[in-house]
C-alpha cells in the first residue's frame, strides 16, 4: 500500500482563515476530494498508514488516495481514461469560430494579432466571400452527416461587428441559422449599436466585450485606429445590448499599467447602474422562476471579470493572475468573490462547485482546451487554425476549406495537435495536476519555449491551491460531508482486464462508449456531447 502518485495535500480554508484540525486531500488522477483531520493528513503524508483509523484507510483505498498499484499501474489508468476522452467527447463535436475579417477598428498595443498588420491594408480588409461561406458550411453539413455534433458558432476577429461588414456577418449568420447553430461573439463593442437588430434577428444570447479601466486608462489601452475615445461609447453600447436581451460578459485585460485602477472601474460600473440593475434583474428572474423554470427577464444578464494580459513584446508590463486577486481583495472583496471575478480562478472554482453536487464524475479531459479537440477557427480565406491565438500565422494553420470538394482538408499538424494531451506528454504524465492543468496553454508554451507541444505550467498549482482550499472549505462548513466529490477510482475498478485491452486497442468509438458507459463513466448520452 502506498500514497497515490497523483496526490495533493492542501489546507482547508474559511476565507483567509485556516480551518482548525482539518486538511484537504485531492487526487489529481481520480478526482477524489476528501476532508480529513490534520493529524491524519500528516500521517498520510509521512507514509504512516498503520497510524490511520481502519475505516479511514478503507475509504482512502476505495477513493484512490491510497493504492496497491505501482506507478506504472496508475499511469495505465491515466492512459486509459485519457484515451476514452480523446476518442469519445473530444471527437464527437465541432467547436466553430468564424472570422468574417481580420480588419479591426482598434489598435490595442498588447494585441496578440499585431502580426496581421504587416500583411497590408487590402489583405486586412478582405471579408469572407460567398463562395467560401458556402464551402465552410457544406463542410460542416458533411461533418453532421458523419455523426458529429454541431454546437454554436462564435464570431471573432479582427473585429467581427464592424459596421461596414454587417451584410457579410448576416450572410454567415443565415448559414448558421440554417444548420440550427446558435451565435455568440467576441467584440470590442465600438460598433455594437449597429448590430442590435442583427442580434435580435439571429437570437444572439451572449457577447463578450472588453474595457481596460475607466476612460483615461481604457482609451490608452483600447485604442481606436483614428484616435477616437472608446470607453463611453463601449459602455453605452453594453447598456443598449442588455436592454435588448443580450447578455454581456465584460472582460478587463489587466497589466501593470492598469492594475491599481481595478477599484475605480468597479466604482464606475456601480455609478453607471450596471451593478444595481443586475442585482434587480437577478432578483426579478428568481421570482419568475418560482412559477416558470424557463422564465427570463427582458433585460439580460451582466457580468464582469478580470484577466492578466500577456504582452509578450513588453514582458515588464505583465502581472500575475494572483496580483489581480490580491488587488480585488484589497478593494474589499472577500476571497470567494475575488475568485469569481478572476477568470483563471473562477473556472476551477465553478468546476469544483459542480463536482460537489455529486451529479457527475470528475473530468478526465487530458487536453487543455478545444485546440486539442474539436475547435476550428476559420479565417476569411478559409484557412483553419486550432486556436484563436494562432490566427493569421500561416505556418500554424492546420487545414483549409476546399471549394473544389466542399470539405475541410487537413494537414499532419492537425494530428499533432490532437496528441497534445497529458497522457502523451512525458513531463505531464506523472504530475499530480495531470487532469487539473492538462498540459497548460499551448500558446503560452510557444511564447515561453518556442514550442506549442511542450507543457506550460504557469500559475496552475498556486491557483488551484488557493481556489480548492477555499471553495472546498466553504462546502465542508455547510454540511461537514468529508467526501466532497465522486471518485473515478470506482468506475475504473469495474473494468475487466479484457475491457481495458479493448479500450486501449479499438478504433471503434461505439465499442469504447458501450464499455465506458457500462462501467458508469458516462451517462446515457454523455459521450455524444460536443466539445467546445
Amino acid at each position: 500500500m502506498r500514497r497515490s502518485t497523483y496526490e495533493i495535500i492542501l489546507p482547508l480554508m474559511d476565507g483567509e482563515k485556516e480551518i482548525e484540525d482539518r486538511a484537504l486531500l485531492v487526487n489529481g488522477l481520480y478526482g477524489a476530494i476528501d476532508v480529513v483531520k490534520k493529524d491524519e493528513a500528516e500521517k498520510f503524508a509521512a507514509g504512516d498508514f498503520a497510524g490511520l483509523p481502519f475505516a479511514l484507510k478503507e475509504r482512502l483505498m476505495l477513493r484512490g488516495h491510497l493504492t496497491r498499484k505501482d506507478e506504472a499501474g496508475e499511469l495505465a489508468d491515466l492512459a486509459l481514461l485519457a484515451r476514452i476522452y480523446r476518442t469519445i467527447p473530444a471527437r464527437s463535436g465541432v467547436g466553430l469560430v468564424i472570422m468574417p475579417t481580420y480588419d479591426c477598428n482598434f489598435r490595442c498595443p498588447y494585441c496578440f494579432e499585431q502580426h496581421r498588420l504587416k500583411k497590408g491594408q487590402s489583405w486586412l480588409e478582405r471579408t469572407m466571400t460567398d463562395e467560401m461561406m458556402d464551402t465552410v458550411f457544406a463542410a460542416l453539413s458533411d461533418y453532421r452527416k458523419r455523426g458529429y455534433a454541431l454546437g454554436g458558432c462564435a464570431l471573432y476577429g479582427g473585429e467581427p461587428f464592424l459596421e461596414k461588414n454587417l451584410p457579410v456577418t448576416e450572410k454567415i449568420a443565415d448559414r448558421c441559422k440554417a444548420l440550427g447553430m446558435k451565435i455568440d461573439a467576441i467584440t470590442n463593442g465600438y460598433d455594437l449599436a449597429s448590430y442590435i437588430g442583427f442580434m435580435e434577428k439571429y437570437e444572439v444570447e451572449q457577447i463578450q466585450v472588453t474595457v481596460d479601466g475607466t476612460a483615461e486608462i481604457n482609451d490608452r489601452r483600447r485604442v481606436h485606429k483614428d484616435g477616437l475615445p472608446t470607453y463611453d461609447r463601449i459602455l453605452s453600447n453594453v447598456e443598449l445590448a442588455l436592454a435588448h436581451g443580450v447578455s454581456v460578459r465584460l472582460r478587463v485585460n489587466v497589466g501593470r499599467e492598469n492594475l491599481r485602477s481595478i477599484g475605480a472601474l468597479i466604482d464606475d460600473l456601480k455609478a453607471r447602474g450596471f451593478i444595481e440593475k443586475e442585482e434587480k434583474r437577478a432578483a426579478e428572474e428568481a421570482e419568475l422562476k418560482k412559477t416558470d423554470k424557463d422564465a427570463k427577464t427582458r433585460r439580460a444578464h451582466f457580468s464582469y471579470y478580470f484577466k492578466a494580459a500577456n504582452d509578450d513584446a513588453h514582458p515588464e508590463k505583465n502581472i500575475s493572475e494572483q496580483d489581480i486577486v490580491d488587488e480585488l481583495m484589497q478593494y474589499g472583496f472577500a476571497a470567494e468573490e475575488a475568485i469569481d471575478r478572476q477568470s483563471q480562478y473562477s473556472a476551477p472554482a465553478n468546476g469544483l462547485r459542480r463536482l460537489f453536487q455529486k451529479e457527475e464524475y470528475p473530468s478526465f479531459n487530458p487536453g487543455f482546451c478545444g485546440s486539442e479537440a474539436g475547435m476550428m477557427v476559420v479565417d476569411p480565406f478559409g484557412k483553419v487554425y486550432p486556436c484563436w491565438d494562432t490566427v493569421g500565422k500561416d505556418n500554424d494553420a492546420v487545414g483549409f476549406a476546399d471549394p473544389a470538394t466542399g470539405r475541410f482538408l487537413w494537414s499532419f499538424v492537425k494530428a499533432k495537435w490532437r496528441t497534445r494531451t497529458v497522457d502523451l506528454m512525458k513531463t505531464c504524465r506523472l504530475c499530480p495536476y495531470a487532469f487539473i492543468c492538462r498540459g497548460g496553454c499551448a500558446s503560452r508554451a510557444m511564447n515561453a519555449y518556442g514550442d506549442y507541444f511542450r507543457e506550460y505550467c504557469g500559475e496552475i498549482k498556486e491557483i488551484f491551491a488557493f481556489v480548492a482550499s477555499r471553495v472546498a472549505g466553504k462546502e465542508w462548513e455547510k454540511n461537514h460531508d468529508d467526501e466532497l466529490t465522486l471518485s473515478l477510482a470506482g468506475p475504473v475498478s469495474r473494468l475487466t482486464e479484457k475491457e481495458r485491452e479493448i479500450i486501449m486497442a479499438t478504433t471503434s468509438q461505439k465499442d469504447m462508449f458501450e464499455i465506458a458507459k457500462s462501467a458508469g463513466l458516462f451517462m446515457e448520452d454523455e459521450g455524444k456531447k460536443e466539445e467546445v
